[in-house]
């Protein structure tokens, strides 16, 4: 596993796992066999990285609002040549997200729409 280029991270949405502990590898396998099994293909690469670069990024972005735990792991991969459609399910059953929208749920703002007036 590679650390995660986050500015990549965020412009590919990738897939998030927060919370990985223990041995990394036995996630990866872990995941990779449940993402087969449903049918979402098999990531071509995996990356880590932590609660404290996470903040750092979003920071980036604007005030960061509810920052990470610095010593969180988190594990993520992108999707291409991936089943997004399925992926999407397969991601609302595991309770996991896309990287750009943890980033941007961090960070204090508002939309350009909410600028406007309009919602």
């Amino acid at each position: 596993m590679l650390n995660a280029d986050l500015v990549t991270a965020f412009e590919g949405s990738y897939y998030t796992i927060l919370g990985a502990g223990g041995d990394l590898n036995q996630w990866v396998a872990g995941y990779t066999d449940m993402l087969q099994a449903a049918g979402c293909g098999t990531p071509g690469h995996w990356y880590t990285t932590t609660g404290q670069a996470i903040n750092e990024y979003a920071a980036t972005k604007g005030t960061v609002t509810d920052p990470f735990q610095p010593d969180l792991t988190a594990l993520m991969f992108p999707l291409v040549g991936l089943n997004g459609g399925i992926l999407a399910m397969f991601k609302l059953q595991n309770g996991d997200r896309w990287f750009d929208d943890i980033v941007n749920n961090m960070v204090a703002g508002t939309t350009d729409d909410e600028e406007d007036g309009e919602w």
